[in-house]
């Protein structure tokens, strides 16, 4: 099939489109860096071309790009060519920064013979070392190129030498084939042997930290050194290479020292927890048992053996439940919601609660949040405080309805003129409401009630100050007659605390007593005679 002139336009069109796109991606892509410097062993003379749009190189001879292929990662190409011509054309940077068109001509401080220009444009930079000598052996930008490569290797070499990092290497049968000054100098404090007084060997050293491991995986050990007691623990990562083992290793004494520290923390928490006589049970961020000590046991009646497998927060409850250790819910529907309600309260602080055990036993359990999402539950065995909280409580009812029964008034009052308790005759003699007794009344507002029902009388006075006399005193006593014509009679019997009990009772009615004479009268017997 023949082809026409318009076919033919379109593929020469397509092609020229193609090889455009890839000289333009070209442009824009980042130059692989070299490792070492290219140098022409042929007798031409090498000319490295940089040429920048900004400071974006777009275009670069393979020369060039071997005179920054030193550079790293994070450094810019234009960077790069500055720090290359830094040291012979230090004024580099300040042509580059000036804006003036046209051509720019330097040289070399070291060696005359080595120009650079630098030609600018209103779209690009192009900048240019040229060498004025046509010797391949004295070439000056071959020289360049060997020197920024050997002073690159001379770097790493002092990085790796000096590093704080302890750095080996060791071949296939352990020996050290290389090390940094950081081992060598750990060497020699290790301990020495019994049978030779020499520091201990490269190699013994790297067969005490040998462990089998990875490729780039990382272990921890320790050794012993002279100057302390304590072991020296190291982090230790392996890199396999060229048949032989790369190892790097790291301090690891702080960290030893804090989980150190967190044993002993913990074993200090855990000896006084075993003394505490409330119940512990730590729970962890996944609602795990942590810690419990053993009043828990002996509170709780739960066997060490299911509490050392660390069961869950649920699964503790459950058999709190079994052992009747939990109050006994109405409907076992509502349990599991229970369990989550008492989990959601005890992480927020506000779980408190007395539980009432149905062999009499009471226990009260507060949950505490902990950091990280810890919690906290603890047992007090408060049976002794409910029992006689119930005794207390039973005895002033006794007393309380031992007053009420009797028929006189009766008021107690403290040392400070509270009145303390009173009685339902007092309450009907003075007209009292009994439910004022939850309220704080003082003998000021007493006496006004008292006085409000009385003839007026100097005996008010006196009674306020025997009740409220701090010396000793004594019992007292006195009659008033109230509105309605009855004469009270009125005690005040000193009581421990200070306190003094008031007694009102009503006095019998005065009537005039008839006596029969039984006697003779000498008057009736003269009048007889």
């Amino acid at each position: 099939m023949s082809m026409t002139f318009f076919d033919l336009t379109v593929i020469g069109f397509a092609v020229m489109l193609s090889t455009s796109l890839i000289l333009v991606m070209w442009g824009k892509g980042k130059w692989p860096a070299r490792t070492q410097p290219e140098i022409a062993q042929t007798g031409k003379v090498q000319t490295p071309v940089f040429l920048f749009r900004g400071d974006v190189l777009i275009d670069a001879t393979a020369d060039a790009l071997a005179l920054i292929g030193h550079r790293s990662s994070q450094q810019s190409d234009y960077d790069a060519v500055l720090d290359a011509f830094r040291g012979p054309f230090p004024d580099l940077g300040n042509v580059l920064k000036n804006n003036t068109l046209g051509l720019t001509r330097l040289i070399s401080q070291d060696n005359p013979n080595l120009l650079l220009e630098v030609d600018r444009n209103a779209h690009s930079v192009r900048i240019t070392a040229v060498c004025r000598n046509t010797i391949p052996e004295e070439d000056p930008l071959s020289a360049l190129s060997r020197d920024l490569y050997f002073a690159q290797n001379d770097l790493l070499r002092d990085v790796a030498h000096h590093a704080p990092q302890l750095i080996w290497q060791t071949d296939v049968t352990g020996n050290v084939t290389w090390s940094n000054q950081t081992f060598m100098s750990f060497s020699e404090r290790l301990s020495r042997r019994e049978t030779d007084s020499e520091p201990v060997s490269l190699k013994l050293l790297a067969a005490a930290l040998q462990q089998t491991a990875d490729d780039g995986q990382s272990y921890r050990k320790s050794v012993k050194l002279t100057d302390e007691e304590d072991l020296h623990w190291l982090d230790v990562t392996v890199i396999n290479r060229n048949g032989g083992t790369l190892h790097f290793a790291s301090d690891a004494n702080a960290i030893m020292r804090a989980d150190r520290a967190r044993r002993n923390f913990v074993q200090t928490l855990g000896k006084t927890f075993a003394q505490l006589s409330t119940g512990l049970a730590i729970f962890d961020r996944n609602r795990q048992l942590a810690m419990f000590n053993p009043a828990l046991l002996d509170m709780t009646n739960l066997p060490v053996e299911f509490l050392s497998t660390q069961p869950c927060i649920e699964t503790v409850l459950d058999r709190l439940r079994e052992l009747r250790m939990m109050p006994e819910p109405r409907d076992y529907v509502s349990w599991r919601d229970q369990f989550a309600a008492v989990e959601d309260a005890a992480k927020k602080g506000t779980y408190s609660a007395n539980w009432s055990l149905p062999d009499g036993q009471t226990l009260r359990v507060i949950g505490k949040p902990h950091p990280d999402g810890a919690f906290a539950f603890l047992f007090e065995d408060i049976t002794a405080e409910v029992s006689l909280t119930r005794r207390f409580r039973t005895d002033i009812e006794t007393g309380q309805a031992v007053l009420d029964a009797l028929p006189d008034g009766i008021a107690v009052f403290s040392r400070a003129g509270t009145l303390m308790m009173s009685n339902h005759a007092y309450s009907h003699l003075w007209n009292t409401r009994p439910e004022l007794m939850l309220e704080r009344r003082e003998l000021a507002s007493e006496m006004a009630i008292w006085q409000s029902r009385a003839v007026p009388s100097a005996m008010w006075d006196e009674m306020t100050e025997v009740i409220q006399r701090l010396d000793a005193r004594k019992v007292w006593s006195d009659d008033v007659m109230l509105e309605d014509g009855r004469r009270l009679r009125c005690h005040a019997h000193p009581i421990s605390g200070g306190m003094t009990m008031v007694r009102f009772s009503i006095a019998p009615s005065m009537r005039p007593t008839i006596r029969k004479l039984v006697a003779p009268s000498p008057v009736i017997q003269v009048g007889k005679g």
